[in-house]
Protein backbone atom coordinates (compact mmCIF):
# COMPACT_ATOMS: atom_id res chain seq x y z
CA UNK A 1 0.00 0.00 0.00
CA UNK A 2 1.47 3.47 -1.10
CA UNK A 3 1.31 6.26 1.33
CA UNK A 4 0.10 9.41 -0.34
CA UNK A 5 2.67 12.34 -0.68
CA UNK A 6 0.24 14.93 -0.44
CA UNK A 7 -1.21 13.28 3.37
CA UNK A 8 2.63 13.47 4.20
CA UNK A 9 3.24 17.13 3.16
CA UNK A 10 0.41 18.25 4.88
CA UNK A 11 1.45 16.71 8.01
CA UNK A 12 4.96 18.10 8.03
CA UNK A 13 3.71 21.84 7.39
CA UNK A 14 0.96 21.04 10.44
CA UNK A 15 3.79 20.19 12.09
CA UNK A 16 5.94 22.91 11.27
CA UNK A 17 3.43 25.37 12.46
CA UNK A 18 2.86 23.76 15.39
CA UNK A 19 6.09 24.34 15.80
CA UNK A 20 6.59 27.88 14.69
CA UNK A 21 3.64 28.93 16.95
CA UNK A 22 5.08 26.85 20.17
CA UNK A 23 8.23 28.82 20.13
CA UNK A 24 8.31 32.07 18.28
CA UNK A 25 4.75 33.27 19.69
CA UNK A 26 4.04 35.04 23.03
CA UNK A 27 1.31 32.44 22.93
CA UNK A 28 3.02 29.43 22.18
CA UNK A 29 5.90 30.64 24.86
CA UNK A 30 3.04 31.27 27.58
CA UNK A 31 1.86 27.84 27.35
CA UNK A 32 4.82 26.17 27.12
CA UNK A 33 5.88 28.29 30.69
CA UNK A 34 2.68 27.18 31.88
CA UNK A 35 3.01 23.78 30.64
CA UNK A 36 6.53 23.68 32.82
CA UNK A 37 5.10 25.71 36.14
CA UNK A 38 2.37 22.57 36.32
CA UNK A 39 4.66 20.04 35.72
CA UNK A 40 6.70 21.42 38.35
CA UNK A 41 3.90 22.40 40.62
CA UNK A 42 2.83 18.86 40.35
CA UNK A 43 6.61 17.46 41.27
CA UNK A 44 6.36 19.67 44.51
CA UNK A 45 3.12 18.50 45.72
CA UNK A 46 4.20 15.17 45.10
CA UNK A 47 7.36 15.99 47.39
CA UNK A 48 5.28 17.73 49.86
CA UNK A 49 3.02 14.50 50.76
CA UNK A 50 5.57 12.32 50.40
CA UNK A 51 7.46 14.39 53.16
CA UNK A 52 4.37 14.84 55.35
CA UNK A 53 3.53 11.33 54.98
CA UNK A 54 7.51 10.19 56.30
CA UNK A 55 6.59 12.77 58.85
CA UNK A 56 3.52 11.12 60.22
CA UNK A 57 5.05 7.51 60.15
CA UNK A 58 7.95 8.68 62.20
CA UNK A 59 5.82 10.61 64.39
CA UNK A 60 7.50 13.74 63.66
CA UNK A 61 5.74 17.15 63.63
CA UNK A 62 5.12 18.71 60.31
CA UNK A 63 7.61 21.56 60.14
CA UNK A 64 8.31 24.51 57.74
CA UNK A 65 11.81 22.77 57.70
CA UNK A 66 10.79 19.77 56.17
CA UNK A 67 8.62 21.46 53.57
CA UNK A 68 11.51 23.31 52.47
CA UNK A 69 13.80 20.74 52.44
CA UNK A 70 10.94 19.09 50.09
CA UNK A 71 10.48 21.44 47.67
CA UNK A 72 14.03 22.23 47.42
CA UNK A 73 14.78 18.06 47.08
CA UNK A 74 11.93 18.41 44.17
CA UNK A 75 13.62 21.57 42.29
CA UNK A 76 17.40 19.53 42.67
CA UNK A 77 15.37 16.68 40.89
CA UNK A 78 13.73 18.84 38.31
CA UNK A 79 17.27 20.28 37.19
CA UNK A 80 18.56 16.83 37.47
CA UNK A 81 16.09 15.22 35.03
CA UNK A 82 16.10 18.19 32.70
CA UNK A 83 20.10 17.83 32.87
CA UNK A 84 19.81 14.04 31.35
CA UNK A 85 17.51 14.56 29.18
CA UNK A 86 19.39 17.40 27.14
CA UNK A 87 21.28 14.60 24.57
CA UNK A 88 17.35 13.45 23.81
CA UNK A 89 16.10 17.03 23.93
CA UNK A 90 18.78 18.98 21.38
CA UNK A 91 18.19 15.68 19.29
CA UNK A 92 14.45 16.96 19.28
CA UNK A 93 15.38 20.29 18.93
CA UNK A 94 17.32 19.09 15.68
CA UNK A 95 14.07 17.05 14.42
CA UNK A 96 11.80 20.28 15.04
CA UNK A 97 13.91 22.56 12.83
CA UNK A 98 14.71 20.14 9.62
CA UNK A 99 10.60 20.22 9.81
CA UNK A 100 10.08 23.37 9.73
CA UNK A 101 13.27 23.85 7.13
CA UNK A 102 11.61 20.97 5.20
CA UNK A 103 7.73 22.72 5.48
CA UNK A 104 9.50 25.97 4.16
CA UNK A 105 11.10 24.69 1.38
CA UNK A 106 7.73 23.17 0.32
CA UNK A 107 5.79 26.04 0.64
CA UNK A 108 8.60 27.80 -1.28
CA UNK A 109 8.57 25.38 -4.39
CA UNK A 110 4.77 25.09 -4.25
CA UNK A 111 4.80 29.03 -4.18
CA UNK A 112 7.24 29.17 -7.22
CA UNK A 113 4.96 26.29 -8.52
CA UNK A 114 1.63 28.64 -8.52
CA UNK A 115 3.31 31.62 -9.55
CA UNK A 116 4.36 29.82 -13.03
CA UNK A 117 1.09 28.49 -13.03
CA UNK A 118 -0.78 32.00 -12.82
CA UNK A 119 1.36 33.31 -14.96
CA UNK A 120 1.09 30.39 -17.56
CA UNK A 121 -3.18 31.06 -17.44
CA UNK A 122 -3.03 35.11 -17.39
CA UNK A 123 -0.84 34.74 -20.76
CA UNK A 124 -3.63 32.22 -21.68
CA UNK A 125 -5.77 35.04 -20.96
CA UNK A 126 -4.40 37.54 -22.76
CA UNK A 127 -4.01 35.05 -25.95
CA UNK A 128 -7.88 34.84 -25.59
CA UNK A 129 -8.49 38.40 -25.81
CA UNK A 130 -6.01 39.11 -28.96
CA UNK A 131 -9.10 39.14 -31.41
CA UNK A 132 -11.22 41.95 -32.89
CA UNK A 133 -14.88 42.28 -31.36
CA UNK A 134 -17.62 44.66 -31.57
CA UNK A 135 -18.18 46.28 -28.58
CA UNK A 136 -21.12 49.01 -29.22
CA UNK A 137 -23.62 50.02 -31.73
CA UNK A 138 -24.12 53.40 -31.37
CA UNK A 139 -27.46 55.54 -32.02
CA UNK A 140 -27.47 59.19 -32.30
CA UNK A 141 -31.20 60.36 -31.15
CA UNK A 142 -31.45 64.05 -31.37
CA UNK A 143 -28.83 66.56 -31.50
CA UNK A 144 -30.52 69.61 -30.20
CA UNK A 145 -29.64 72.73 -27.81
CA UNK A 146 -26.30 71.99 -28.11
CA UNK A 147 -26.11 68.34 -26.73
CA UNK A 148 -26.11 65.01 -28.25
CA UNK A 149 -28.27 62.38 -27.05
CA UNK A 150 -27.75 59.17 -28.12
CA UNK A 151 -27.96 55.39 -26.80
CA UNK A 152 -25.32 52.45 -27.01
CA UNK A 153 -25.73 48.75 -27.15
CA UNK A 154 -23.28 46.50 -25.74
CA UNK A 155 -22.14 43.32 -27.06
CA UNK A 156 -21.28 40.14 -25.10
CA UNK A 157 -19.13 37.72 -27.34
CA UNK A 158 -19.98 34.60 -25.38
CA UNK A 159 -23.44 34.98 -25.55
CA UNK A 160 -24.38 35.44 -29.24
CA UNK A 161 -24.97 38.61 -31.35
CA UNK A 162 -27.46 39.99 -29.38
CA UNK A 163 -27.12 43.48 -27.02
CA UNK A 164 -26.80 42.46 -23.35
CA UNK A 165 -27.44 46.41 -22.04
CA UNK A 166 -28.63 48.84 -23.84
CA UNK A 167 -27.94 52.56 -22.46
CA UNK A 168 -29.26 56.40 -23.38
CA UNK A 169 -26.85 59.12 -22.67
CA UNK A 170 -26.87 63.04 -23.35
CA UNK A 171 -24.10 64.86 -23.38
CA UNK A 172 -23.18 68.63 -24.45
CA UNK A 173 -21.43 68.96 -28.19
CA UNK A 174 -21.56 67.16 -31.49
CA UNK A 175 -17.81 66.03 -31.06
CA UNK A 176 -18.09 62.47 -29.81
CA UNK A 177 -14.83 61.19 -27.99
CA UNK A 178 -14.01 57.18 -26.72
CA UNK A 179 -11.60 56.92 -24.08
CA UNK A 180 -10.17 53.49 -23.32
CA UNK A 181 -8.30 52.05 -20.46
CA UNK A 182 -5.02 50.12 -22.05
CA UNK A 183 -2.92 47.68 -20.09
CA UNK A 184 0.03 47.62 -22.04
CA UNK A 185 2.38 44.15 -21.35
CA UNK A 186 5.47 45.21 -22.87
CA UNK A 187 7.25 44.72 -19.86
CA UNK A 188 5.47 42.15 -17.70
CA UNK A 189 6.00 38.39 -16.94
CA UNK A 190 2.49 37.81 -18.69
CA UNK A 191 3.89 38.06 -21.86
CA UNK A 192 7.40 38.51 -21.48
CA UNK A 193 9.07 39.21 -24.96
CA UNK A 194 5.49 40.48 -26.64
CA UNK A 195 4.49 43.59 -27.22
CA UNK A 196 0.66 43.12 -26.31
CA UNK A 197 -1.72 45.71 -25.56
CA UNK A 198 -5.52 45.46 -24.58
CA UNK A 199 -7.90 48.33 -24.25
CA UNK A 200 -11.33 47.90 -22.99
CA UNK A 201 -14.18 50.84 -23.40
CA UNK A 202 -14.01 53.54 -20.70
CA UNK A 203 -15.79 56.92 -21.23
CA UNK A 204 -17.62 59.17 -23.64
CA UNK A 205 -16.29 62.83 -23.48
CA UNK A 206 -16.67 65.44 -26.40
CA UNK A 207 -15.61 68.92 -27.58
CA UNK A 208 -17.53 70.78 -24.99
CA UNK A 209 -16.94 68.49 -21.99
CA UNK A 210 -13.38 67.66 -20.42
CA UNK A 211 -12.02 64.05 -20.31
CA UNK A 212 -11.74 64.33 -16.88
CA UNK A 213 -15.70 65.24 -16.61
CA UNK A 214 -16.73 62.25 -19.61
CA UNK A 215 -19.52 59.76 -18.67
CA UNK A 216 -18.82 56.65 -17.89
CA UNK A 217 -19.65 53.63 -20.15
CA UNK A 218 -19.96 50.67 -17.82
CA UNK A 219 -20.34 48.17 -20.44
CA UNK A 220 -19.00 45.85 -17.63
CA UNK A 221 -21.70 42.93 -15.89
CA UNK A 222 -22.22 42.78 -11.87
CA UNK A 223 -18.48 41.81 -11.83
CA UNK A 224 -17.20 44.58 -13.31
CA UNK A 225 -15.91 41.85 -15.90
CA UNK A 226 -15.90 44.32 -19.53
CA UNK A 227 -18.63 42.37 -22.05
CA UNK A 228 -15.77 42.74 -24.69
CA UNK A 229 -13.42 40.56 -22.79
CA UNK A 230 -16.23 37.54 -22.36
CA UNK A 231 -16.27 34.32 -24.21
CA UNK A 232 -17.96 31.33 -24.56
CA UNK A 233 -16.40 28.30 -22.99
CA UNK A 234 -15.97 26.91 -26.85
CA UNK A 235 -14.17 30.03 -28.02
CA UNK A 236 -11.77 29.73 -24.90
CA UNK A 237 -8.59 27.57 -26.18
CA UNK A 238 -5.05 27.27 -24.28
CA UNK A 239 -7.12 27.38 -20.99
CA UNK A 240 -9.97 25.58 -19.07
CA UNK A 241 -13.08 28.11 -19.73
CA UNK A 242 -13.51 28.18 -15.67
CA UNK A 243 -9.89 28.81 -15.23
CA UNK A 244 -10.53 31.46 -18.02
CA UNK A 245 -13.19 33.21 -16.51
CA UNK A 246 -10.96 33.37 -12.68
CA UNK A 247 -7.94 34.82 -14.44
CA UNK A 248 -10.00 37.47 -16.37
CA UNK A 249 -11.36 38.37 -12.86
CA UNK A 250 -7.78 38.66 -11.41
CA UNK A 251 -6.86 40.72 -14.73
CA UNK A 252 -9.95 43.36 -14.12
CA UNK A 253 -8.65 43.52 -10.65
CA UNK A 254 -5.15 44.47 -12.13
CA UNK A 255 -6.59 47.00 -14.55
CA UNK A 256 -8.29 48.87 -11.58
CA UNK A 257 -5.44 49.26 -9.38
CA UNK A 258 -2.30 51.47 -10.78
CA UNK A 259 -0.12 50.33 -7.66
CA UNK A 260 -1.10 46.40 -8.79
CA UNK A 261 -0.37 46.83 -12.16
CA UNK A 262 3.03 48.51 -11.92
CA UNK A 263 3.59 45.22 -9.24
CA UNK A 264 2.84 42.91 -12.00
CA UNK A 265 4.68 44.77 -14.53
CA UNK A 266 2.01 45.93 -16.66
CA UNK A 267 1.75 49.64 -18.29
CA UNK A 268 -1.60 51.06 -17.01
CA UNK A 269 -2.39 54.18 -19.45
CA UNK A 270 -6.01 55.83 -19.99
CA UNK A 271 -5.73 57.95 -23.12
CA UNK A 272 -8.23 60.75 -24.58
CA UNK A 273 -8.82 61.29 -27.98
CA UNK A 274 -7.87 58.22 -29.14
CA UNK A 275 -11.32 58.14 -31.37
CA UNK A 276 -14.15 60.30 -32.14
CA UNK A 277 -16.36 61.42 -34.31
CA UNK A 278 -18.62 64.26 -35.55
CA UNK A 279 -21.69 62.89 -35.62
CA UNK A 280 -25.76 64.08 -36.64
CA UNK A 281 -28.96 62.89 -35.66
CA UNK A 282 -29.65 59.30 -37.26
CA UNK A 283 -26.26 58.60 -37.56
CA UNK A 284 -25.29 54.68 -36.58
CA UNK A 285 -21.64 53.90 -35.24
CA UNK A 286 -20.17 50.58 -34.40
CA UNK A 287 -17.31 50.55 -31.41
CA UNK A 288 -14.44 47.91 -31.99
CA UNK A 289 -11.94 46.23 -29.81
CA UNK A 290 -9.41 45.60 -32.95
CA UNK A 291 -6.55 42.64 -32.06
CA UNK A 292 -4.08 45.59 -32.28
CA UNK A 293 -5.62 46.78 -28.77
CA UNK A 294 -6.71 49.91 -29.92
CA UNK A 295 -10.44 51.18 -30.40
CA UNK A 296 -11.64 52.25 -33.47
CA UNK A 297 -15.90 53.80 -34.70
CA UNK A 298 -16.96 52.68 -37.36
CA UNK A 299 -20.06 53.82 -39.37
CA UNK A 300 -22.61 51.00 -39.48
CA UNK A 301 -24.54 52.52 -42.64
CA UNK A 302 -25.46 55.84 -43.66
CA UNK A 303 -28.19 57.37 -44.42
Amino acid sequence: MHSDPRAFTALVKLLSDAIVFAFTTPVGLSALGALLLSAFALRVRSALRASAAADRASGRERSAGSAFLAVLEAALGSLLKAASALPTLAVLAAVAVSVVAVAEATRRVEEIAENERRIRELSAVVRNLERSVKVADLRVIDRSGGSTRFEIDFYDPSRGSGSVERRVLSIKGRDLYFDALVLNFDYSEIEAGRGVNIAIPYRVFSDEVAQMDGIPLGAADGDGIPYAWKRSDEDVYGIAPRAYRERLAELVALARSDADARRAGIVRSVYGSAVHRKVEAGDRLEIRIEQSGGLTVKERFAF
